[in-house]
């Protein structure tokens, strides 16, 4: 094997002492210390300590009538049956014309009992932009009924009717959002509706108004307009208010004489 041989020579009265210069560097000198602020700014963002994350309950803000302050929201669901299209659909709040059997909802068979109403809220209706804040589920058990023959019997049924109120039907009447507007400053949501068939294993999308009393194409037009009512906030008194904006202004929607409507979307 061959090495590289040095020889160095030192005068007789000269220290034997060789002193070779070895380049260090102390990147990591003290880097320890940094971490101690970012450990606490991590713990802070975990802990929430600065931001409030309360949730709270927010109810129907109601309607002054002439026998009293009514605070019940109305909900109506209109079906169209199989095979209908735009031209020739007929929308009614009926299980029936869903594809349920009368005696299907009366003993409340299990592909009823599972399906369910979807309400999703957004903080926009621009569906290339908008976040899902919160969904909010209606069950088919609830709802009004309507008398309809099963054999040789008439029987009450349910239909996709809903009061909501504190008492009675109210799975669906609140909605539980954020108390403090400093995580997300959202004075307005849009609801958006759909049917979930567990007979069929589908969801129904529903809009605003029937797609027959479209002025031209009944399937080209501004989603926002037609699959979304307006949501207003009321952090003061934790009341929300519901409009249909659809129409260019605003129209206060809810009560019994002007419920929520939904229709089923027919795809072309």
């Amino acid at each position: 094997m061959d090495v590289n041989k040095y020889r160095i020579l030192l005068p007789k009265n000269d220290d034997k002492e060789i002193v070779i210069p070895i380049e260090m560097t102390w990147d990591f000198l003290d880097r320890s210390d940094s971490l101690i602020p970012y450990e606490n700014k991590v713990t802070e963002e975990i802990l929430n300590q600065r931001k409030d994350f309360e949730i709270v309950r927010f109810n129907y803000y109601g309607q002054n009538t002439s026998t009293g302050w009514v605070t019940d929201i109305n909900y109506r669901f209109n079906f169209v049956t199989t095979g209908a299209t735009v031209t020739t659909a007929t929308w009614l709040p009926s299980y029936v014309i869903q594809g349920f059997t009368p005696a299907e909802i009366y003993y409340y068979s299990k592909p009823f009992t599972q399906s369910f109403f979807k309400l999703d809220f957004y903080d926009s209706s621009d569906t290339k932009k908008q976040k899902l804040c919160f969904t909010t589920i209606i069950p088919t058990q609830q709802g009004l009924t309507t008398p309809t023959t099963i054999g040789f019997q008439t029987k009450d049924i349910k239909t996709p009717i809903f009061k909501l109120d504190y008492l009675g039907d109210k799975e669906g009447f609140f909605l539980y959002w954020l108390k403090n507007r400093e995580v997300l400053n959202v004075t307005s949501l849009f609801m958006s509706a759909k049917f979930f068939d567990a007979k069929t294993g589908v969801f129904i999308k529903m809009m605003t108004r029937s797609q027959s009393s479209i002025v031209g194409n009944k399937f080209t037009f501004p989603q926002e307009d037609y699959f979304y009512y307006r949501v207003d906030l009321d952090y003061v008194n934790f009341t929300y208010t519901v409009y249909d904006y659809s129409s260019g202004y605003d129209i206060f929607v809810g009560p019994t004489a002007n419920p929520i409507n939904w229709y089923e979307y027919i795809n072309p």
